[in-house]
């Protein structure tokens, strides 16, 4: 009798360690092994280093779409605030043109005294203003023809060494990966102990 209730407590302890060994196995088994073994013919691979290639292609496209486009960029360029910073450096590149070039000429700065040569500034500082809008124009088309979002993210996460990549997953999500490991453990015990409820209804 007291080794059957013995195997009744043994019973959903053992349950609740295989699931944590089978939910452990599986956390690990994300990224191991990064090399694929073969069992009984069947070659297995870790589950990113087995489709790594489809990740970044799948990741590529998700960013290209959804996080990050030329628009994005686009918009940034012509918002008021860039507009306004661009504005402030020509003002201080002419200034600084204006003391150091033309003030070290002393025909030249004879005349850029005063009024004559904040009306000689405004002037400069308006016409390059106006051709912000057509120097970001071309600077967007040249983002266009060489940044490529999608192409960019898949290089870089077809060539993400396999380690690096498993230290940064765990690094961020090891709570919820140990939690995955001990929901296993719960679940073991709980279908342990419903065995054993079977057992001791139906004796």
């Amino acid at each position: 009798m007291n080794i059957t209730y013995l195997i009744y407590g043994l019973i959903p302890i053992i349950s609740a360690m295989i699931g944590w060994i089978t939910n452990y196995i599986a956390v690990k088994m994300i990224f191991r092994p990064r090399i694929p073994i073969n069992i009984l013919g069947f070659q297995i691979p870790g589950l990113i280093p087995g489709r790594q290639l489809e990740l970044a292609e799948n990741l590529g496209s998700l960013v290209e779409k959804e996080l990050v486009s030329h628009k994005d960029i686009q918009a940034i360029l012509e918002s008021e605030e860039v507009r306004h910073e661009i504005r402030n450096m020509i003002e201080n590149q002419v200034d600084k043109f204006m003391a150091d070039k033309l003030g070290s000429l002393p025909m030249v700065s004879m005349f850029l005294q005063g009024d004559l040569a904040q009306q000689i500034k405004q002037m400069l500082v308006d016409q390059l203003d106006e051709v912000i809008p057509e120097f970001v124009e071309t600077s967007i088309t040249q983002i266009e023809k060489q940044l490529d979002f999608k192409e960019i993210v898949k290089q870089k996460v077809e060539n993400f060494d396999h380690e690096k990549l498993e230290e940064i997953v765990f690094r961020i999500a090891d709570k919820e990966l140990k939690t995955i490991e001990i929901l296993g453990a719960i679940l073991g015990f709980f279908i342990g102990s419903v065995q054993v409820a079977i057992l001791i209804v139906f004796r």
